[in-house]
């Protein structure tokens, strides 16, 4: 055996040891499954052990840490004019696709300032562009007494622009 091969397994050696040295071994840290504790030979004398009292036990544990996000992206075109792409970015996603009649629907997600997750889907088509999501406001009573305002102010400017032609 060559001094490389010894030196290498005398390391692998020291660092299977020294990985886990608060290991309690084979039969955990409770002393009744010990065979020395059963053969009646206890490593502690019971007096001593008495007079401890009881010995809170400490965990050794390695902190958790929190997983990294996964990142993954794709996309994909041919000749006919029809994609499709995506992301993911942990916090937020996105994906879109067209089709061949030149049809995109798509939505994304992302985390705002509150940490809620905010989504919008949305389709683009011959019926025009329509959006949803969850941060888009809903139709409330202040929402319609606000269209029914607008709508009576436009009915007005239209009324007062008929009224007055207009002269070269």
């Amino acid at each position: 055996m060559n001094a490389l091969t010894v030196l290498s397994l005398a390391a692998v050696a020291v660092c299977s040891v020294a990985q886990m040295p608060w290991y309690p071994g084979l039969y955990g840290a409770y002393p009744g499954l010990h065979p020395w504790f059963r053969s009646g030979m206890p490593l502690i004398p019971q007096a001593t052990m008495k007079a401890m009292g009881p010995v809170p036990m400490a965990y050794n544990m390695a902190p958790i840490a929190a997983m990294a996000p996964i990142y993954s992206q794709y996309g994909a075109q041919n000749e006919f004019g029809q994609y499709s792409f995506g992301y993911n970015a942990g916090l937020s996603a996105r994906n879109e696709m067209r089709d061949v009649f030149g049809n995109v629907r798509g939505s994304y997600n992302y985390l705002d300032t509150d940490g809620k997750v905010q989504t919008q889907q949305y389709v683009s088509d011959a019926l025009g562009y329509r959006v949803a999501g969850t941060n888009l406001p809903e139709y409330t009573p202040e929402v319609a007494a606000a269209r029914a305002a607008h709508q009576a102010a436009h009915k007005e400017a239209a009324a007062a622009t008929s009224v007055a032609p207009t002269t070269p």
